[in-house]
C-alpha cells in the first residue's frame, strides 16, 4: 500500500508540474526547468536530488520568496525525503508548509498544488495508521475537486484509499456507499480496472453485512469484468469472495472450490514477476490472505484441522516473502491467532496458549509469555486491524475460562475477568470510531460470543455486578447512542440543531423516494448519488459540531453503566422488580435483581431450550391453533414458567423484563399445567431495552395537551387496507377520560397532522393498521393519506410525550438484531425520545384491542401507574367478557415498553379555564365600580 501511493504521489506530482503556472520568483522558468529535468533525471541517486533540492530550498528561503513554485520545491524536496530517509514526520512538516504557502496566493491556479499537499497528507497519515486524519485529507482532496477540472483520477484515488481504511477498521456500510461512488466516477473516467476494484470491495462488504443475494451478483459481475480485463488480482478476489458466500450458505464444495480458485489464480500471476517487484508483493500478501480463508474453511466448517494447520503454516511461508515488516507483522499475528484456535478446538490448552501469546508479540504487545496478562486498551487501540484485535482478545478471555473450568485455577478465571474488561473498552471505542449504523450491527453481531464468555465467568464467580455490566453492555447501546444524541443537542446552539435537523429531514425524505422506485430507472441512480453526497455531508458536518462543542461531543460519546447498586436504588423507590435475560447459543443467564438482593441462574440448552419462547409466541399469536390445543399450550406455557421466571422467587408486584431478542407476554405464563392461573393475576410486568434506558433522564417539555388521537377509519385506496369502522369511536371512548385532547379522525388523521401535533401531548393514541415482520422491510404504520415508516419517527422533534398507546398490529415486530433487540414501530418511538411505548405482539383482534385501549386510558386518567393500568385494564376484559376471551390471544397483545411511571397530567380544562377567565372579568368590573363610586361620592362632598 505505502509504494503504491508513493507511486501515486510522484506521477501526480510530474503530471502537476507540466500544467501549473510558475508564479513569480527571480527565475521562474529555469528553477521550473531545473525541478523537473532533475526529478525525470535517472543517473542521479535520490539521495543526491535530495541534496540539490534542499540547497534550492535554502536558497529561495534566504530570498523569503513564497509563490506557487516554492510550495511545488518543498512538495518535491517532501517526496524524496520519504524516499531517502523514511521520515513521514518531515513529509507532513514540509508539505504542510508548501500547503500553507499555496493557500496564502489565492490564485486558481495554484489550486492543483493545494490538491496534492492534502493528498500526500492523507498518504502519510494512512502509513502512519493515524486513519480519521488521513480520511479527513481524503474528503479535502474530494471537495476541492469539485471546483478543478481534470482532476476525476484523483477522486478515484482518494475513494480507493478511503475503502482501504474504513474495511480495516470494519465499517462496511461506509465501504459500500464509497465504493458506489467509485463505480460511478470509473465508469465517467472509463477505468474498468478501478470499476472492477470498487465492485469486488463492495460485494466483500456487503457479505460482512449479511447482504448475501447482492454480495453474490456482484462478486460474479466482478469476476467477469476481471476476465474481460485479465485482472488476475481482482478475478482471484472475486472468486474468493464467493468462496465466503458459499461457505456461509454451507454449500461447502461450491466454497472449496472458489477458494482453490482464488489461490490458483494469484500463484499464476506471480510468477510473472521477481519476488522484490512492487507487484510481486501484491500478490504475495494477497496470496497469504488466501491461505488464511482457505484455512479458516477447512477449520470452521470442515473441522479438517491437519489441514487446516498446514494451510496456516503457508501462509506464514508467503508473510515472510514480504518486504514491508509491518505487513508481515500483521499476518503473522493473524496466522498465529489461528493457529491458537486451531489447537483450541482440539483442547490442546497449553499449545493454544502459546500461539496466542505470539499473535500479541507480533502486535508489539509483550505479555512475558503469560496469557494471564493483558494488554492495556491503548495498545489495542492503536492496532491496525480491529477485527484481529477483537478476535484475538475474545480467544484469550474464552482460553482463560475454559482453563478455569478445566483446573479450577482461580487466577484463571480472575485473569479471564480482567480481559473481559479491557475487551469491552475496546469494542466501546470501535463503535465510536463507526459512522454507518450497518456496520454498528455487524460488530455487535461479532462480539456476541464474547459478551457470552464475560457473563459465563461472572456467573461461575458468582459476580452479580460485574455479570449486569456486561449484560448492559450487550444491550440496546445503539439505542442509547441515539438517545445521547437527542441529550448532546442541547449543547448546540439553537441555528446548528435547526441546520442538524434539516439535514435529517433532508435525508430521510430522499430515503423514502429512493424506496419507492425501481433499481433499473435512471431516477434510482439519480437520487442513490444524490443521497449518499448528502450522507456525507451530514457525517463531515457532524464531525465539525464535535470539534467545535466539547461538551456535545462528551455527552454524546458517555458510555457509563449504572452499576447494580444505583439499579437497586431506583428498584426500592419505585418498589419494582427487574429481571435480565441473555440467550446465549449453549446456555441462557438471567440475572433476577430485587432493592435487597440478586439471583443470578444458568440454564444449559438442555435445561432450557430457547425455541420454546418461539413456540408459545406463535400459540399466543393463533387463535384457533390456542383453542383446539390449549393443553398443549397450558404444558408449555407452565413449563417456561418453572424454568425462567418461578426460580427468581420474586415478590408479588411490579416486574421489568429486559428480555433479549425476543419478546414474549410474561403475564401469560401460568402457574400451573391446567392453564387456569395467569402470572397475570398476581404481577404487573413492564419491558425495556436496557437498565440504562429505563433509568434515563428523558427531560420532555411540558405538554400542551393530554391526549392527542389519530382513527383514520378509512384509508386511501393506494394503501390497500381494510377500513376499520369501529376506529373513530374507540378513539373518543379513550380520548373521555381526559381534558385538554385533540383528536384526528376519518380524513384529518393525516401524515402532516400527526407529525405537526404528535411531540406536543402527554399521551398519542393511534388506532389504526401497521404493517411489520421480521424481514429487512421497513415497518409502517398507516395515516389516512399515506404511510410513516419506522426511519421517519426520528423527526419527532424534541416530543413532551410520555406515552405513545399503538392500538394497531405488530406496533413490536420487526427484524431482530443481535443484542439490539427488535427494530420495531415501539424502537422507533424510544429512539425518539418518548420513554414509555403500549404496542402490540401480533394481528390484533380489533375488538378486543380497542376495549383494553379504553380502559387502559381511564385508569391512566385516574393517576395509574402504566403498568398497573394496562394489568387492571386486561383483568377487567376477562371478568366481562366471555369464557373464550380468556385466551391470551385477546388479552396479552399488548405490553408496555418503557417507564412504568404514572403521567402527570395537566388537569385544567377549557371549562377551568373559562371561570377563572370570568372570575378575573368580575373581579376587574368591581373594581371599576367600587372606585367610579367612591369618584362620585367625593365629587358630591
Amino acid at each position: 500500500m505505502g509504494k503504491l501511493i508513493k507511486c501515486l504521489i510522484i506521477n501526480f506530482i510530474a503530471l502537476c508540474v507540466c500544467t501549473h503556472s510558475i508564479g513569480q520568483t527571480e527565475n521562474p522558468q529555469y528553477l521550473y526547468k531545473k525541478i523537473l529535468d532533475l526529478d525525470k533525471n535517472a543517473s542521479i541517486s535520490d539521495s543526491k536530488k535530495l541534496s540539490i533540492l534542499n540547497k534550492l530550498k535554502a536558497d529561495l528561503e534566504t530570498k523569503s520568496l513564497n509563490d506557487s513554485v516554492h510550495a511545488l520545491l518543498l512538495l518535491k524536496v517532501g517526496k524524496y525525503k520519504f524516499i531517502v530517509e523514511g521520515n513521514y514526520q518531515s513529509v507532513i512538516d514540509i508539505t504542510n508548509a508548501a500547503l500553507k504557502i499555496n493557500t496564502s496566493l489565492r490564485k486558481e491556479t495554484s489550486q492543483i498544488i493545494t490538491i496534492t499537499c492534502y493528498f500526500n497528507l492523507a498518504a502519510s497519515y494512512q502509513n502512519l495508521m493515524l486513519y480519521n486524519k488521513a480520511l479527513s485529507y481524503y474528503d479535502s482532496v474530494i471537495a476541492a475537486c469539485r471546483n478543478f477540472s481534470d482532476t476525476d483520477h484523483l477522486v478515484i484515488d482518494s475513494r480507493y484509499q478511503k475503502t482501504i481504511i474504513y474495511f480495516l477498521n470494519g465499517d462496511y456500510q461506509k465501504v459500500v456507499d464509497e465504493s458506489i461512488l467509485g463505480m460511478d466516477l470509473s465508469i465517467f473516467e472509463r477505468d474498468s480496472s478501478r470499476y472492477t476494484y470498487f465492485l469486488n470491495r463492495k460485494a466483500q462488504s456487503l457479505f460482512f453485512e449479511n447482504k448475501l443475494i447482492e454480495a453474490i451478483n456482484d462478486a460474479k459481475l466482478a469476476a467477469h469484468y476481471a476476465q474481460n480485463i485479465y485482472d488476475q488480482y481482482e478475478l482471484g478476489t472475486a472468486y474468493k469472495t464467493l468462496g465466503f458466500i458459499f461457505e456461509k450458505e454451507e454449500k461447502k464444495d461450491s466454497a472449496n472450490h472458489y477458494y482453490h480458485e482464488s489461490i490458483k489464480v494469484h500463484l499464476s500471476a506471480l510468477k510473472q514477476y521477481k519476488l522484490h517487484d512492487y507487484e510481486s508483493q501484491v500478490y504475495i500478501d494477497q496470496i497469504a490472505n488466501d491461505y488464511n480463508d482457505l484455512g479458516n474453511f477447512y477449520q470452521n466448517s470442515l473441522k479438517n484441522y491437519t489441514n487446516s494447520k498446514d494451510c496456516y503454516y503457508k501462509m506464514i511461508f508467503f508473510a515472510t516473502q514480504m518486504d514491508d515488516i509491518m505487513k508481515i507483522k500483521l499476518k503473522l499475528a493473524l496466522a498465529y491467532l489461528n493457529l491458537g484456535e486451531n489447537s483450541f478446538k482440539q483442547n490442546k490448552w497449553i499449545e493454544a496458549s502459546e500461539f496466542y501469546v505470539k499473535s500479541f508479540n507480533n502486535l508489539q504487545i509483550n505479555l512475558d509469555g503469560d496469557i494471564r496478562k493483558n494488554p492495556t486498551t491503548f495498545e489495542l487501540s492503536n492496532t491496525i486491524n480491529k477485527d484481529l484485535v477483537i478476535v484475538l482478545m475474545n480467544n484469550k478471555t474464552h482460553l482463560l475460562l475454559q482453563q478455569y473450568k478445566n483446573n479450577h485455577d482461580k487466577t484463571c478465571l480472575t485473569a479471564c475477568l480482567q480481559s473481559a474488561i479491557v475487551t469491552d473498552s475496546v469494542i466501546t471505542q470501535i463503535r465510536h470510531e463507526q459512522i454507518g449504523e450497518q456496520s454498528k450491527l455487524y460488530w455487535r453481531d461479532k462480539t456476541r460470543d464474547f459478551y457470552t464468555n464475560a457473563i459465563e465467568a461472572c456467573y461461575l464467580e458468582n459476580n452479580s455486578a460485574l455479570g449486569f455490566y456486561f449484560m448492559e453492555k450487550s444491550r440496546a447501546v445503539l439505542l442509547n447512542d441515539k438517545l445521547n444524541e437527542l441529550g448532546a443537542a442541547a449543547y448546540l446552539p439553537e441555528a446548528e440543531n435547526k441546520k442538524q435537523e434539516s439535514f435529517q429531514i433532508k435525508i430521510v425524505e430522499l430515503e423514502q423516494k429512493f424506496s419507492l422506485l425501481a433499481d433499473t430507472s435512471k431516477e434510482f441512480q439519480n437520487l442513490k448519488f444524490q443521497l449518499l453526497d448528502d450522507k456525507n455531508d451530514f457525517e463531515h458536518y457532524i464531525k465539525s459540531l464535535e470539534q467545535k462543542y466539547p461538551a456535545y461531543y462528551q455527552y454524546k460519546y458517555a458510555d457509563e453503566i449504572s452499576s447494580l447498586k444505583d439499579l437497586q436504588q431506583y428498584l426500592a423507590k419505585n418498589k419494582q422488580c427487574f429481571v435480565h435475560y441473555f440467550l446465549g447459543d449453549s446456555a441462557t443467564y438471567i440475572l433476577g435483581i430485587t432493592a435487597t438482593g440478586t439471583k443470578f441462574i444458568s440454564l444449559t440448552q438442555k435445561e432450557f431450550d430457547k425455541e420454546k419462547l418461539n413456540d408459545f409466541l406463535e400459540l399466543c399469536s393463533n387463535k384457533e391453533t390456542l383453542n383446539n390445543h390449549y393443553d398443549s399450550f397450558a404444558l408449555l406455557s407452565n413449563s417456561i414458567y418453572k424454568k425462567i421466571f418461578q426460580p427468581l422467587q420474586l415478590p408479588i408486584g411490579s416486574v421489568i423484563i429486559c428480555s433479549d431478542n425476543i419478546v414474549i407476554p410474561f403475564d401469560a405464563l401460568c402457574t400451573d399445567k391446567t392453564g387456569k392461573n395467569f402470572l397475570l393475576n398476581n404481577y404487573t410486568f413492564s419491558y425495556v431495552y436496557s437498565a440504562r434506558f429505563l433509568m434515563k433522564p428523558f427531560n420532555n417539555p411540558v405538554a400542551k395537551g393530554n391526549f392527542l388521537g389519530f382513527a383514520p377509519v378509512s384509508f386511501n385506496a393506494t394503501l390497500h387496507v381494510q377500513d376499520l369502522k369501529n376506529a373513530a369511536d374507540a378513539l373518543n371512548a379513550s380520548a373521555s377520560y381526559y381534558k385538554s385532547d385533540k383528536l384526528f379522525t376519518h380524513q384529518n388523521a393525516t401524515r402532516s397532522n400527526f407529525f405537526n401535533y404528535a411531540s406536543s401531548y402527554s399521551i398519542v393514541g393511534i388506532f389504526s393498521h401497521a404493517r411489520a415482520d421480521t424481514s429487512d422491510d421497513e415497518p409502517v404504520l398507516f395515516m389516512q393519506d399515506s404511510v410513516i415508516h419506522l426511519s421517519e419517527l426520528q423527526l419527532l422533534n424534541d416530543p413532551a410525550t410520555k406515552l405513545v398507546l399503538l392500538s394497531a398490529c405488530q406496533t413490536n415486530v420487526g427484524r431482530a438484531a443481535t443484542g439490539e433487540g427488535i427494530y420495531s414501530l415501539a424502537r422507533g418511538f424510544a429512539t425518539a425520545g418518548i420513554p414509555s411505548v403500549a404496542a402490540t405482539l401480533w394481528k390484533a383482534d380489533e375488538q378486543s384491542i380497542y376495549a383494553i385501549s379504553e380502559k387502559f386510558n381511564e385508569y391512566l386518567s385516574e393517576g395509574m401507574k402504566k403498568d398497573e393500568a394496562l394489568q387492571k385494564a386486561k383483568l377487567y376484559f376477562i371478568q366481562h367478557n366471555s369464557s373464550e376471551k380468556m385466551l391470551p390471544y385477546y388479552w396479552a397483545n399488548m405490553i408496555l415498553i418503557g417507564n412504568a411511571d404514572a403521567i402527570n397530567f395537566n388537569q385544567q380544562s377549557n371549562y377551568t379555564i373559562w371561570i377563572i377567565f370570568g372570575a378575573i372579568i368580575l373581579l376587574i368590573s368591581a373594581l371599576v365600580l367600587i372606585y367610579t363610586k367612591r369618584k362620585t361620592s367625593a365629587h358630591k362632598t
